[in-house]
């Protein structure tokens, strides 16, 4: 009797306890027993959610696990029965690579594991350059361009005066670039283009300047002529390397004018040539400061200055003394 009562228990906690193991899949046992089923993951591109489903028995408590940091967060991790669990993860950072992880759905008792694969592909390519425009003075110089990407990128495009430290690279990167001394006077550029594996695109356009270092012009000649007491002519003549775009003269009563005082301008285009201004409106008995200026690719350029004094209006030396007074 003792022996039956003993198979009978026996055979009572097999029943409960069936269904472990390591195994990946399992159907449904008969009877009461436990049992874990869950199915691998697959995540598009672009995407950041998941569902996990997970096949349990009622009796059946269960708990999730991860270590890959990609894996954000999984909602819920711990149930009891069959349930659906979210899987969020960060953006896949790669356009050209797939990426897994291991997440592991087990009983509490540790006699049911299972190991579910999440698979993300990869992401939509991405190109993305911290400038389009990249500007040198004359001299020589070296800049950066950083590079925000997801894939493989090459870089085409090329000058004799410039030089890159790569042509391609993966990811996110930068890039030297280096121009020679420009010594002619005209601005020159160069428009490389960044190609992504997947065909995307972005342009970078170098530009680097004229030489102007020795294209200051000069001022000569300076004179002024009286045409009466509250006029004066200014002349001057002027040469440049380079076309002149402005010429005048400037005047104060205080010294050393600028064109921030009052003047007179022309526009223009040539490279020498000689300038008249009339002066008008002057006050009587007053001393000028006025000088010629000429401005240029180089920028602006002064003559020394000169100063004349106007006469006074009342009888003097150059006037007829009116008769009665």
């Amino acid at each position: 009797m003792k022996e039956r009562i003993l198979f009978l228990f026996c055979t009572l906690l097999l029943v409960a306890c069936g269904g472990g193991g390591d195994d990946g899949g399992g159907g449904t046992p008969s009877g009461g027993s436990e049992y874990l089923n869950v199915s691998n993951v697959d995540i598009p591109g672009g995407n950041t959610t998941a569902t996990l489903i997970i096949n349990a028995s009622q009796n059946c408590d269960w708990i999730i696990t991860w270590s890959e940091p990609w894996i954000r967060s999984i909602n819920p991790t711990k149930g009891r029965g069959s349930q659906n669990a979210t899987i969020t993860v960060s953006l896949n950072p790669s356009s050209t690579a797939t990426r897994t992880a291991v997440v592991r759905v087990s009983n509490t008792s540790g006699s049911i594991v299972r190991d579910v694969t999440v698979t993300q592909s990869p992401n939509t390519e991405s190109l993305e350059l911290s400038m389009s425009t990249m500007n040198f003075t004359s001299a020589a110089g070296s800049q950066d361009v950083t590079i925000t990407s997801n894939t493989h990128w090459t870089i085409s495009g090329s000058a004799s005066w410039m030089s890159l430290n790569k042509t391609e690279g993966d990811d996110n990167g930068s890039v030297r670039v280096t121009v020679e001394a420009n010594t002619s006077k005209s601005e020159r550029e160069v428009v490389l283009t960044f190609r992504g594996s997947g065909g995307i695109t972005q342009q970078l356009t170098i530009k680097q300047e004229g030489d102007t270092s020795t294209q200051k012009p000069t001022v000569a000649g300076l004179n002024v002529r009286y045409d009466d007491k509250t006029s004066a002519v200014v002349s001057f003549s002027y040469s440049s390397s380079v076309p002149v775009t402005e010429y005048g003269v400037c005047y104060n009563t205080t010294g050393q004018p600028t064109i921030n005082d009052t003047h007179l301008s022309e526009t223009g285009s040539a490279t020498q040539g000689s300038a008249s201004f009339t002066l008008t409106n002057l006050a009587y008995g007053t001393t000028y400061y006025v000088c010629a200026y000429v401005v240029s690719a180089a920028g602006i350029q002064y003559s020394d200055p000169i100063s004349f004094t106007t006469v006074n209006d009342w009888p003097g030396g150059d006037d007829n003394v009116t008769p009665g007074i």
